[in-house]
């Protein structure tokens, strides 16, 4: 892999399962190998660089700069501004051998959350590990055991596409997979959490939510299933209309199967995209119906804020797609 500044390349020997999106032109990346990458251009060129040999599946842009998580120990939060990605910072760094790290979300420009598997806090407790921020990630500071909801042995976290973690004004979900599928929730940025259960398949060890998304205060969607059986739709689509409290199944037996990323349309707000290795599907009423609009694999997706574009990351490529046209060709071919 070239690790040096490249422009005018499109397609990138990396997995990349974290993407961000600024505007209808400016998104940035990152993935395996340490590749990350800013566009200005709608994807026609980027400015790309290695931050490392790390694999990272979590990033952010703030004030201008672009954070990123990698996943395995030692774990670090490396922060850089767009218009320098090789002027690096480590901004945190976790050594403990189980750390994970798996997406990253901010608030504001000042407010931002971190989250991983389970490790031990500074008293020793087992828990997942969720780090906040107030100074637009120049420092972490981790949320202790006792104020999070008892860890539940083989509940983990997927990072399958930087959406573990939904935010909507000073509320936060971070949903969970495995032996057990819940979703964390906290009413004020992270201080204090209640976990809810959820219905979707769990029980294995690659089983459960996958990804969460809040189209506003009380109504969301968890999507993931059994990644062992990713044809199975049944028990991996749900939807909530109280916060997360309680969530229904949705579309059992005739949506989408295993899919990693689901992601509301910020300005039609009942329509949706579920997006994963074996293609993207598109409701117009909050996921209750799909249509299959692609076979292509993806891992992960973002909209521009203005609805109009549809980004896209997965193996070696990130793409834009006018979303638009995208489900007008796919209807009328």
């Amino acid at each position: 892999m070239l690790c040096s500044s490249l422009l005018g390349q499109t397609s990138f020997n990396s997995s990349i399962r974290a993407l961000h999106v600024i505007d209808s032109n400016r998104a940035v990346f990152a993935g395996s190998g340490g590749l990350v990458g800013y566009t200005e251009d709608g994807g026609m060129s980027w400015d790309t660089t290695c931050w490392g040999s790390r694999s990272y599946r979590a990033c952010f842009v703030v004030n201008g700069h672009l954070l990123a998580a990698s996943i395995e120990s030692p774990g670090v939060v490396i922060k850089a501004p767009l218009t320098s990605l090789s002027s690096t910072t480590n901004t945190f760094e976790d050594t403990h051998d189980g750390t994970f790290f798996d997406s990253m979300k901010f608030f504001d420009s000042n407010d931002g959350i971190l989250m991983g598997d389970a490790t031990p806090d500074t008293a020793g407790d087992i828990c997942l590990s969720i780090y906040i921020t107030s100074d637009s990630g120049d420092h972490w500071k981790r949320v202790q055991c006792s104020n999070l909801p008892e860890h539940i042995e083989g509940e983990a976290a997927f990072a399958a596409s930087n959406g573990n973690i939904s935010c909507f004004g000073d509320r936060v979900w971070i949903a969970t997979g495995g032996k057990v599928s819940r979703v964390f929730y906290s009413s004020d940025k992270g201080a204090t959490w209640v976990a809810f259960a959820t219905p979707l398949i769990q029980g294995g060890t690659m089983t459960g939510a996958f990804c969460v998304d809040f189209k506003n205060s009380n109504e969301g969607l968890l999507i993931g299933g059994d990644w062992e059986k990713m044809p199975l739709n049944t028990g991996n689509l749900a939807y909530t209309s109280d916060g997360g409290e309680t969530w229904a199944l949705r579309s059992e037996g005739e949506g989408p199967g295993y899919r990693s990323c689901v992601v509301w349309h910020p300005v039609n707000t009942h329509e949706c995209v579920a997006i994963g290795s074996k293609g993207i599907d598109y409701s117009t009423d909050s996921g209750l119906h799909w249509l299959h609009i692609s076979d292509d694999s993806f891992y992960t997706g973002r909209f521009s804020p203005n609805g109009k574009f549809l980004w896209l990351a997965g193996h070696k490529s990130v793409k834009r797609v006018d979303m638009n046209n995208f489900i007008y060709s796919t209807i009328n071919n």
